[in-house]
């Protein structure tokens, strides 16, 4: 008989999305735990925030359409700036993701006038807000359940109580 690992299969609130392009081509799959309601809206607000400021030693630079420069020290600030990115972006999902999005397109290349990453980040804004939406509908029934089946044994305490005299 096969030696097989053993393991143990968790279903944490982890969901896959594909990041699609407009004609339904895969880009990538991004991994989230929308269960995380009010952290990951922070983290994306808050990245969101901060994007200008990441993206500002670009903002003199000539970077071409593929979003890279002619020069050395150009390069180096959009590696920089890149990273920071994805760094921001991994601590978002609390995954390593940005790699995978970044993979086939680099994120400073530029998209009907915009840089790929913004593309990136306001359709991922759009997913967060969506799966967030959901599972807080999914959150308030399960606890307006809960509610309902403590207020019925809290009105059964009370019949006890009544039916015993005290």
């Amino acid at each position: 008989m096969a030696n097989k690992a053993l393991r143990a299969v968790v279903d944490d609130g982890t969901r896959e999305i594909p990041l699609v392009n407009k004609f339904g081509k895969l880009i990538c799959n991004v991994y989230m735990r929308p269960a995380d309601v009010f952290s990951i809206l922070a983290r994306y607000e808050t990245l969101m925030k901060d994007l200008p400021e990441i993206v500002k030693p670009l903002e003199d630079l000539s970077i071409k359409n593929d979003g890279t420069a002619d020069y050395e020290d150009g390069m180096t600030a959009i590696r920089k700036a890149e990273e920071e990115l994805k760094r921001r972006i991994n601590e978002l999902f609390d995954m390593e993701e940005a790699d995978d999005i970044f993979a086939k397109r680099n994120a400073f290349s530029s998209v009907g006038g915009e840089f790929f990453c913004t593309r990136i980040l306001t359709a991922l804004g759009g997913v967060i807000e969506q799966a967030v939406k959901e599972e807080t509908a999914l959150s308030e029934k399960r606890m307006a359940k809960y509610l309902r089946d403590q207020e019925q044994v809290n009105a059964d305490a009370g019949t006890a109580a009544a039916n015993t005299g005290n």
